[in-house]
């Protein structure tokens, strides 16, 4: 009879002042976008001007929750942005304007610091075709 005294009153409340001191877990980062965003070194190979390599930054969309946008994109300067939907590690540019040229194309995460492109510019009178791997910086 006694044991039960001693369950009921020490050991009981000692087991709940533990187990409500236990830490709340951290919210898991459910936003996919997140490994894309930073700046990246571009190589780019295209049919027109060949190699060259620049830096982009790639920046959350602010309307689409799956899209981003990448900054410079074709090396035409950081005022332009191509958008691109993001599905798990596939990337989708549909056809837009960008600067004046049609583009569109897609592309792979290939690790953790890697991306691989292929695209498509139209500036009116030639389509260019254009292969590109970004680097994270």
């Amino acid at each position: 009879m006694k044991f039960k005294n001693v369950f009921l009153y020490v050991l009981l409340p000692i087991a709940v002042v533990f187990y409500s001191c236990q830490p709340d877990e951290e919210p898991v980062p459910t936003d996919e976008r997140d490994v894309y965003v930073g700046s990246w070194t571009c190589a780019e190979t295209s049919t027109s001007i060949g190699l060259s390599s620049f830096t982009v930054h790639i920046i959350k969309d602010a309307v689409i929750e799956t899209n981003v946008q990448i900054e410079n994109f074709y090396n035409i300067g950081f005022q332009y942005k191509a958008k691109v939907a993001i599905s798990g590690l596939n990337m989708s540019l549909a056809y837009q304007t960008v600067n004046s040229n049609q583009v569109h194309g897609s592309g792979t995460k290939t690790g953790n610091n890697s991306i691989s492109l292929l695209y498509y510019v139209d500036d009116g009178t030639t389509v260019d075709t254009c292969t590109a791997v970004l680097t994270r910086q």
